[in-house]
């Protein structure tokens, strides 16, 4: 039986590397920070970075690492760099420009076998016929066989898109050529994009273009100290030197002489070098990656942090108003004291507590005269206390809804949430939501008495005054219970809650009335809280969407491709 194939060891380690870096830009990709206008512009850069690194360089390099290394010619204007690829071509492959910036458009200089690799998957919107067009030059130069070099534009051109096309080539490269000339080696421009490629580890190849007879010692001792106090050189890394001369009008280059030495050193990168050459790029690449993707996550936990406190100040402006909304239970204020005055007057709190203490018998006959078996106004008191009670509820998610819209507002980020109006106030279905609750503890009042009047006589006592009256007598019970607290508008609440306490203790028994006050309170707390957690969760449901994923899920993924990084051999 014929074994099948097994992949090789190398090549599982080049897969699982390539598979943990596609799983990190589908990690990054979906964030996106609005809070801070800073740190969302940083975090937007730092992910398109990251997505564009990962799927234009690494995972492309690593799915060929024997491709041609590819060399971007990196300066200034007029540093040399076209006449450099011209020497090094023998003829006029990048013509130098009259006209600053000099180079306007990449030029590859490439094999012949490989013009396929730089017309379509070189870097995606690059191209012979693209916005950002590549200029290729073909030859047979056996050097290009595995070297391709390409002339970038100037990287302190003064038109944008020039350096950006600069820095996208650098990012997409496997060696840095740094051309800089004798008098320019010092300008600060270049440094910053010299030093963005040393932080990447990729191989830099330092070129020091028209130094002047005799001064060679000099310049490269300096430029060289110049390198290393800025931490791009290594102690093994030495400067290449071209002697100041006259650049041929037909080619536009130097005799071969003059560029030999980086011609063998460009010929060795591509050839004997060439594996450790594009190893060396991919692991700078990756661990550079994977320090973006931290400083990423630490915006993210920021982001986080601030949309948490955002959370909390909305939870606790909605939370203060219920608070106030218990107090005002408690101290028997939640309705005003004129619905209260008018139940007192329709039952005759008075003749009410002379015929409990009469007996049952002139209960009923109480009963009897006061509602008339048909409890229209006791269901009108009942009505005017439910409409207090919806309309103290949209104030009081009025007043959160402000508290929280004025806090917003002074977050850059969040403010464009609260320039509407309605947010200032409750949600346009919170008053319905606050009547439908009502009229559902309402209802459950009644149900919760009937549950309670088990048995002939206590049923017997209930039905003489009637469900929907007793029902009202204990919603005005819950409303007026004062805790022991006086003023005038409680001192009508207490008055009103000691009558209908009392038709209850007779109805129910003490024990039993003062369970069912205590549950009917509580469930109306809570039917109350319903409806202001349901207009704090328009705010709360703006934060959920802000809310970018969880850094601890990006510092995963960016642990498994380092694990895959140090496990990857070449």
């Amino acid at each position: 039986m014929r074994e099948s194939a097994q992949m090789s060891p190398e090549l599982a380690e080049t897969t699982q590397l390539r598979a943990a870096l596609h799983h990190l830009a589908e990690a990054v990709a979906p964030i996106e920070l609005g809070l801070d206008p800073s740190r969302s512009t940083a975090a937007a850069e730092l992910r398109d970075d990251i997505i564009w690194s990962i799927n234009e360089y690494a995972i492309t390099r690593l799915g060929d690492l024997d491709a041609p290394v590819v060399a971007v010619l990196i300066g200034s204007t007029g540093a040399g760099k076209s006449t450099l690829m011209n020497s090094l071509a023998g003829t006029s492959v990048s013509a130098p420009g009259a006209v600053r910036p000099t180079t306007r458009h990449p030029v590859v200089w490439c094999h012949q076998a490989n013009v396929h690799r730089y017309e379509s998957g070189f870097l995606t919107g690059y191209g012979p016929d693209a916005a950002r067009s590549l200029d290729i030059v073909p030859m047979l130069d056996p050097m290009l066989e595995g070297l391709t070099l390409v002339d970038a534009p100037d990287i302190d051109s003064v038109e944008e898109v020039h350096r950006d096309i600069a820095e996208e080539l650098l990012a997409a490269a496997d060696l840095c050529v740094f051309v800089t000339s004798a008098q320019r080696y010092a300008d600060s421009v270049p440094w910053e994009i010299l030093k963005a490629a040393a932080r990447r580890n990729l191989p830099l190849l330092f070129v020091l273009n028209r130094v002047p007879w005799g001064a060679q010692a000099e310049l490269v001792a300096d430029f060289s100290r110049r390198l290393r106090a800025a931490g791009v050189m290594g102690e093994r890394d030495s400067v290449l030197t071209i002697d100041e001369q006259t650049v041929a009008s037909d080619s536009g280059g130097l005799p071969a002489s003059a560029v030999a030495h980086v011609r063998e050193r460009l010929s060795n990168a591509g050839g004997g070098d060439r594996r450790s050459t594009a190893e060396q790029a991919v692991r700078g690449a990756v661990a550079s990656l994977l320090k973006k993707t931290g400083t990423l996550s630490q915006l993210v936990e920021a982001e986080n942090a601030d949309l948490a406190k955002l959370e909390e100040l909305t939870r606790r402006a909605y939370a203060h108003q219920m608070r106030e909304i218990e107090d005002a239970l408690r101290q028997g204020t939640l309705i005003r004291g004129e619905v209260l005055a008018r139940w007192q007057n329709f039952i005759g709190t008075g003749e009410l507590t002379k015929a409990l203490s009469d007996g049952a018998t002139r209960v009923r006959g109480w009963a009897a005269r006061v509602f008339g078996g048909v409890g229209e106004k006791s269901e009108k008191v009942g009505n005017e206390a439910e409409h207090e009670l919806v309309a103290l509820v949209s104030r009081r998610a009025d007043l959160a809804s402000n508290a929280v819209a004025s806090a917003w507002e002074l977050q850059e980020g969040t403010a464009a949430h609260v320039r509407n109006a309605s947010m200032w106030r409750h949600a346009p279905e919170t008053p319905d939501r606050a009547q439908q609750v009502v009229e559902d503890w309402i209802s459950g009042l009644s149900r919760m008495i009937e549950a309670n009047g088990m048995g002939k006589k206590r049923f017997a006592q209930i039905a003489s005054v009637g469900v929907n009256a007793v029902a009202v007598s204990l919603m005005v019970t819950v409303f007026a219970y004062t805790s022991g607290i006086t003023g005038t508008e409680v001192g009508i609440a207490a008055g009103a809650a000691a009558a209908q306490q009392k038709l209850l203790e007779h109805l129910f028994g003490s024990a039993a009335a003062k369970s069912l006050a205590e549950e009917a309170r509580a469930d109306l707390l809570s039917a109350i809280a319903a409806v202001l957690e349901a207009d704090a969760d328009r705010f709360l449901s703006l934060l959920a969407d802000l809310k970018p994923s969880d850094p601890a899920e990006l510092d995963a993924v960016a642990q498994t491709v380092g694990q895959a990084l140090r496990a990857w051999h070449v």
